[in-house]
């Protein structure tokens, strides 16, 4: 199995990865609930914004390890350091959604951020962030998430040595995600919960998490 950096030609399959991890083993799909969309549209928008090449946030091509067997694409995960280059990973892709969706679907989200908003997690300045696994449903079982979850580490920690940790946020319902990254060493570091079961119609989980990673120095 080869893992190598994304490419512009990976953007369809990188679109697919994000709106299967953000499902997060559910058949919500954020994208779609809260700003509007269909799906089809949602692969296309996703594909739209990566294809600007904004470095640093979990819409960058950047920021994505792809798996490949025989030439196949057959998993994929996003990782940045946040805040590398003096923006937060929040503003650009919230940059992004302005400047890439309807207006009228930013007035739907807009109109239900309080609510979302309730499940916010901060990122952590100057740390890893772990974002969208995805792996095809043939090639699970077999470890791929972990490989590309090890290697995306260790691409950014040979830029910035220095990083104590990595981080990732994870939807209370997605069982197996979380399995996965506690088999790579993350434990459980923060929980949100919103008593407002409103959220359901919007998000796949009235929770979410963070889990950590502590980076052992050598």
């Amino acid at each position: 199995m080869n893992i190598r950096e994304a490419t512009i030609s990976d953007i369809s399959f990188l679109a697919q990865a994000i709106i299967e991890a953000e499902k997060s083993s559910t058949d919500v799909l954020s994208y779609t609930t809260v700003f509007g969309l269909s799906e089809d549209q949602t692969h296309r928008y996703l594909s739209d914004m990566l294809g600007e090449e904004i470095d640093g946030c979990e819409l960058s091509i950047s920021s994505f390890l792809v798996a490949e067997e025989l030439g196949v694409q057959v998993g994929a995960v996003s990782g940045w350091i946040e805040g590398a280059d003096g923006i937060s990973s929040t503003v650009l892709k919230g940059n992004l959604l302005s400047y890439t969706l309807p207006k009228t679907c930013l007035e739907k989200a807009a109109s239900i951020y309080p609510l979302l908003k309730k499940l916010n997690i901060d990122y952590i300045q100057g740390a890893i962030h772990k974002g969208a696994g995805y792996v095809i449903p043939e090639y699970r079982g077999q470890g791929v998430l972990k490989i590309l979850t090890e290697e995306i580490i260790r691409h950014l920690v040979h830029q910035r040595p220095e990083i104590p940790a990595v981080y990732t946020q994870i939807y209370g319902s997605n069982f197996r995600a979380i399995h996965a990254n506690q088999k790579s060493g993350f434990e459980l570091v923060a929980r949100k919960v919103c008593p407002n079961k409103e959220i359901l119609k919007y998000l796949p989980s009235d929770s979410k998490i963070m889990m950590k990673k502590e980076l052992i120095k050598k």
